[in-house]
């Protein structure tokens, strides 16, 4: 009976040792589930960082086209001026000079 015992003692701290070892791999993958979570929030909190810059973006690029379109507005009107000035200049040069004669 004696080698039955032994057998029956060596069976059960076989299986203990199996259970602790695999405890010891589910503590092991309970902590690499938690850090996949984590990683999960960070890379969802990036992805709407990104959706929200390329929001900016869109919006500067659209800033930039009205502003486009306004100065080229004003380079157009401010060379209308600059050709009513010299025609101004040039007609007040030309009636000096003819009266001057």
């Amino acid at each position: 009976m004696e080698g039955a015992e032994k057998a029956v003692e060596k069976a059960l701290e076989m299986t203990e040792q199996r259970l602790e070892r695999i405890e010891g791999k589910l503590d092991k993958l309970s902590y690499s589930v938690a850090d996949f979570a984590r990683i999960e929030e960070r890379l969802l909190s990036a992805f709407k960082r990104l959706e929200r810059h390329e929001k900016q973006i869109d919006r500067h690029q659209d800033d930039i086209k009205a502003l486009t379109s306004s100065v080229l507005t004003n380079s157009r009107t401010l060379q209308f001026g600059e050709r009513m000035f010299w025609i101004m200049v040039t007609a007040g040069v030309s009636l000096a000079v003819y009266l001057g004669n």
